[in-house]
This record gives structure tokens, sequence and C-alpha cells, in this order.
């Protein structure tokens, strides 16, 4: 059979079978060429040798092409940076062969399977063969590759083109799902794509400041400029005057659960709102098991360091008792962690906003997710 025909079967076979698969597919131009050598996508195609279609069963160029619907719906032709390139296609797909083969499907013998890499996020594959490189690789894995997406004229994307890409395949993405819902052939893995990709996309430095000062200002001050026009354009532009702030809290967990750069960046975030809104306080409460470290600052004075003593386990209860045993006032209260915690107390009579580096829900209060 020639090779275009089982490109047009196989699809067609994946739109009955697997909707989810076969509605992604069909947003995709199907390109033959002997430019590469299996098949690969850019995001916007999915090129294929007919050689290598050719040598293939129909249910092997049905798992292949699944494969590469997945490399666009988590957006790897987005997301490399300065991977190597080579890695991050092994990566990807230790990342996606797992859910391709979960869906019931086949692909070539010679693909990257690795139960241990289940869940994980090709940036956490990534880390992870760096920090153990495999030691061989069988011939033939790449069969699926993943290139750089490029613009009309094979050029890099611009930062805007780039947005409006991903726009577009999280529609597609969505939409597919919703075919596969309606005939309840959802394949495994995908929810969590979905999740992620449904719910709103919230910058955890925005939400801290608006629950700190309010989403609106109190005033507006020239006694000092606004930093980002003055330092980015040279314009003298007067800054947003908060007041009110009154006593910050924060819960810090330094069970070693949160790792460093972010809690630097956290510890940047808390200095900026001190120095922007003037609370009257900040209080930093450092805690794994038990309370390890308790600093007070007063109006102005700048957050020196988190203090991570400790590193043991996990828990927030202690915090929460600190504050209760010694009646200290709290006008905000933020808590640093990653959420997994099982010994939260009854909601305080305080506002509370978790911002998470891992889990997206709590019992009470507001909760961001801070991402790297």
């Amino acid at each position: 059979m020639e090779a275009s025909k089982t490109i047009a079967k196989a699809r067609t076979h994946l739109m009955f079978e697997q909707p989810f698969f076969g509605s992604l597919a069909l947003t995709l131009e199907m390109v033959e060429t002997s430019e590469i050598r299996t098949m690969a996508t850019n995001g916007k195609q999915i090129k294929y040798n007919p050689e290598f279609v050719q040598l293939h069963s129909l249910e092997e160029i049905k798992g292949v092409i699944a494969h590469e619907v997945m490399h666009v719906a988590f957006q790897h032709m987005l997301r490399r940076g300065e991977y190597d390139k080579e890695l991050w296609n092994m990566a990807t797909d230790y990342a996606i062969n797992l859910i391709v083969l979960d869906a019931g499907m086949r692909i070539p013998e010679s693909g990257l399977i690795e139960p241990s890499f289940k869940g994980l996020s090709s940036e956490a594959v990534y880390n992870r063969l760096l920090q153990n490189p495999p030691e061989d690789t069988p011939e033939g894995w790449n069969f699926g590759g993943v290139e750089e997406a490029t613009g009309q004229e094979g050029d890099a994307l611009t930062e805007e083109e780039a947005k409006q890409m991903a726009e577009e395949v999280q529609v597609n993405v969505l939409r597919a799902h919703q075919t596969a819902e309606s005939m309840g052939k959802v394949p495994a893995g995908v929810s969590d794509l979905i999740k992620e990709m449904s719910s709103p996309k919230v910058d955890w430095r925005d939400k801290l400041r608006a629950f700190i000062g309010g989403d609106q200002p109190d005033d507006y001050t020239w006694r000092r400029p606004n930093r980002k026009f003055f330092g980015t354009y040279g314009i003298y532009m007067p800054s947003v005057d908060h007041v009110g702030a009154g006593h910050i809290v924060v819960g810090v967990d330094t069970s070693g659960s949160v790792n460093e750069e972010m809690l630097k960046g956290f510890l940047g975030e808390l200095n900026a709102i001190s120095e922007d809104m003037g609370p009257d306080s900040v209080t930093v409460i450092g805690c794994d098991a038990e309370v390890q470290s308790v600093h007070e600052y007063g109006q102005g004075e700048t957050i020196e360091d988190l203090d991570c003593t400790g590193r043991g386990g996990t828990r927030v209860s202690p915090v929460f008792e600190y504050i209760r045993d010694n009646d200290l006032p709290v006008d905000s209260f933020i808590y640093f962690t990653d959420l997994h915690v099982w010994d939260f107390p009854m909601a305080p009579d305080y506002p509370v906003l978790w911002v998470s580096t891992g889990l997206d829900e709590a019992p009470f209060g507001d909760v961001v997710v801070a991402k790297e």
C-alpha cells in the first residue's frame, strides 16, 4: 500500500477508535518527505518518510501518529529552550510513549519506555537523564521526532507568534478532549493536561500583591518613581501607594520539599511588597515538623533571609498554634509550601493565602500555584 494511503487510513481509524488522537491529527498537515528518516512534527505538520511508513504495520503507524500528536499537545516544539536537542527529544519520548501505550496502542519496539517516568513532565525526565545518562538506547528509538516550531519563512518564531501557536494548540486539545469525552474514549494520561489547560493562569506574584494590598491602589505617590517605567523606559511615573497593609505574617515550609530557587524568588517578592506597601510589620515563621525560627521586621526593614533551619518533616499546624499562643496581630497570613501536608487546623479568623509549589487545593483559604 502507498505510504499516503496508509497515513490516511491510520488517521481515519484513529478518529473512530481513539478520537482524542484522531481529532488532533486532523488539525495537522500530513507532509510526505525524504528529508527526514522517520516521522516528525513542528506543531503544524506531521512529516513522514514514505519508506519508514511502508516498513511498519498500520497499528504501529497509528501509534506513531498518536505519539506525534502528543508532542504537539504538550507543546514540546515550544518548550525546549536551552536544553540539548537530542536529550530533550529523548525526554519527551519517555514522557509520552507511556501515554500512547496506556491508551491500548502500539508503537515500534525500539520506543523508549521507562515505567518510573510515568506521570513526570518532560523537563523532570530531562533532569533525571542528565543525572543518570542512559548507557545505551535502542537503535531507531527516535521514530517520531519533535522539531523546532518556525514561522512562514522557516525562521524562528517571535514571542507573539509562539504565544499564538500555544493558544491554538490549547484550543485544539480542548476540542479533541470534548470529542473523545462525548464518545466515552478519553485516554488515560490526558486528564492532567486538560486540567492544566482549563485552569486560569494567574501569576502568583500578582495574586500575592492583590491578597495583601487589594486589587485597587489606595493612592499614587511621586516620592519614589515607578521602578518598571523608570528602569525600562526612563520615564518618571508615580508608583502605587498602598496604606493599611497592616501586619503580615508569613509561614515558610523549611522541610526541604521547597527548592532553594523558589525560596529566593519568594523572598525577593516579599521584600518588593514590603517596600511598595509599607506594612506595619512582617513576621516570618519557619517550620518543618515544628516551628524552627521566628523573625520580626518593622516597617521598611529588609527581610534578610527566610532561615531554612530544619529541613525535616512537614507540618503546618505549629505555625497557626504559634500565632494563637503568642497573640500575634495578623491582617494577612501567607504560607509558602508545597501543600503536601495532612495536619490542617480549623480555619482561622484571618485571611490565608497558600502560595504552593505543589498541590493546588487546601481546606480553607485561597491557593495560588507558584511556578519556577
